[in-house]
């Protein structure tokens, strides 16, 4: 095997941290010495060790000597300590000879401070090795380090015919439980949902995982520009779940709404709305969130895609037809003056839902796939 095989392995051990790992990325790592595999590793989550030093411990575990060997490893290792001790002095320890590199880190802390530390102290370093790929799977960790923002997915479900309400407004149920249970699962797997004042007005939605078993409760991220949102609303009870809201209102006594535990942050903002790349910027460098899931209606999903910053997209769609000039459609906003000007996107997935259906998709932007 050579070195893009061996990254794919080695890209296989990541796949399985999932978007659990979140707001780390998917790492995995595979140590080889004259073709024979001496251990392998995937980072697990947050605080737990990285890829590298799994692989050195199964390594040991298997009475291997990695002095010598290759480690192939998808992501630049850190040579810094947050939870963790760098995985540069794990490296150099273990007489490690040659380090692949599937991708550098773009993490602040990270920059080829990595690679740099592995090659003064001997190590030959090659990086770049299934770049492009790995790009892809890390995408949320990418968007969060690279742009300073979540990685965002907008999601809604739709008649047939394109509508997520009626014409006079109804909207429950559109898709059915089996849907609606998958809704739950992709909340859990997102670190945030962001929510918007018309849809808190019109459904006042609790915004959580409702599945049976222990899951993650994902932060439920509030715009609200005029403070319009009562305080009883079921989106203000942090009792369970953490509430973020974000407002324009710098003059308002906000005192209330700490009260019930919700943490405010005020954000630029007009008549058209609140400054969405201001409440993003937040969310990833304050926060630290890498996966946001929009749950907003059309207007919050035509700002973001008026503004480049939809990346992926969940459609649920059903068996069903409404009609009508005056239902609500999808996305609002300006919208693209021409066809050829339309954003594209692969359909990653078509998963059978009940009688529903759930189309998937990244939105292309080659962007991603820039090099430091």
């Amino acid at each position: 095997m050579n070195d893009t095989a061996w990254m794919k392995e080695a890209m296989s051990e990541a796949a399985r941290g999932g978007w659990d790992v979140h707001p780390n990325p998917m790492v995995g790592a595979i140590i080889v010495r004259d073709g024979e595999e001496l251990g392998r590793g995937y980072h697990h989550g947050a605080g737990q060790p990285h890829a590298e030093v799994e692989a050195l411990r199964q390594a040991a575990a298997r009475g291997h000597d990695v002095r010598g060997a290759t480690i192939y490893v998808t992501l630049e290792p850190c040579n810094h300590y947050g939870r963790t001790p760098p995985c540069t002095e794990a490296l150099i320890a273990s007489g490690i000879s040659r380090c692949v590199v599937g991708s550098a880190d773009w993490d602040a802390r990270v920059r080829g401070a990595g690679i740099r530390r592995l090659e003064a102290a001997g190590i030959e370093c090659t990086v770049g090795v299934c770049e492009r790929e790995l790009m892809e799977l890390n995408a949320a960790f990418f968007t969060r380090t690279r742009d300073e923002r979540p990685f965002v997915t907008a999601k809604w479900a739709m008649t047939s015919d394109g509508h997520t309400a009626t014409r006079t407004g109804s909207s429950q149920w559109i898709t059915g439980p089996e849907a609606r249970r998958d809704v739950h699962l992709e909340r859990a797997r997102h670190e945030g949902i962001l929510a918007g004042t018309q849809t808190i007005l019109a459904d006042d939605p609790q915004l959580n995982v409702r599945l049976d078993g222990a899951w993650r409760q994902p932060v439920r991220v509030i715009l609200d520009r005029t403070l319009r949102i009562p305080l009883a609303s079921r989106v203000f009870d942090t009792s369970a779940q953490k509430t973020l809201l974000f407002t324009a209102r710098r003059d308002a006594d906000l005192s209330p709404w700490a009260s019930l535990g919700v943490d405010v942050e005020c954000v630029s903002g007009d008549a058209q709305g609140l400054d969405l790349r201001e409440v993003l910027h937040i969310l990833a460098q304050k926060y630290m969130m890498t996966t946001l899931y929009c749950e907003g209606g059309a207007r919050l999903h035509g700002s973001l895609f008026d503004l480049g910053l939809i990346d992926q997209v969940h459609v649920y769609m059903a068996p069903k037809l409404t009609g009508g000039a005056q239902a609500a459609g999808c996305i609002g906003g300006v919208g693209v003056g021409a066809m050829s000007e339309a954003p594209s996107f692969e359909f990653e997935d078509v998963v059978r839902l009940g009688r529903d259906v759930r189309l998937s998709g990244r939105i292309h932007s080659q962007k991603a796939f820039a090099s430091l």
